[in-house]
């Protein structure tokens, strides 16, 4: 899944990607427990790109991403915002471009397992971009207007050929 991510920036244009894995190893993550992981992320046009696969354990865990402020606001039980999340399965994975630059840590939450502890697969790796997305533009309504029209006449001039050819074809036959 993330090499067909990948694949998909490339093929964009532009200039290519610089992609670095931050984890490409096991972590274990104790039952009923978390482990954070730290990433700095020091560029604005990076791209975190997370997958995990369960090797050892239960019922799944659950890959989170979060600002340093905010695992700490969860840690103590507060409320918090999440980045980027997976639900709990014994695989998953996410892409997330953060808006501004900053400290964030990837959170692998097992506490759904307390019988023992899960071994997760962990691929971690940042994409960063020259290319910066500008702000969404609308499009003219009248030209939407124009598009739509314009396609549904084509699809309808498709199907009265089709059906018109369907008509002789058949007529054709019963003679």
């Amino acid at each position: 899944m993330t090499g067909l991510l990948l694949s998909f920036l490339l093929a964009g244009g532009g200039t290519a990607p610089r992609i670095m894995t931050l984890w490409d190893s096991p972590v274990t993550v104790g039952p009923g427990r978390i482990r954070t992981l730290d990433i700095a992320l020091p560029v604005n046009t990076a791209r975190i790109m997370c997958t995990y696969e369960l090797i050892r354990g239960g019922s799944g865990v659950r890959v989170v991403l979060l600002k340093q402020e905010d695992a700490e606001r969860w840690l103590r039980g507060e409320a918090h915002s999440v980045e980027a999340s997976t639900s709990f399965a014994r695989r998953g994975a996410f892409s997330h471009r953060p808006v501004e630059p900053d400290h964030y840590q990837l959170v692998l939450d097992n506490r759904m397992e307390g019988r023992g502890p899960s071994e997760v697969q962990l691929l971690v790796r940042t994409v960063e971009t020259e290319e910066v997305s500008g702000p969404v533009r609308l499009v003219d309504r009248s030209k939407g207007r124009t598009l739509v029209f314009a396609s549904m006449g084509l699809f309808l001039a498709a199907c009265g050929l089709f059906a018109a050819g369907l008509r002789r074809g058949l007529q054709g036959r019963e003679d």
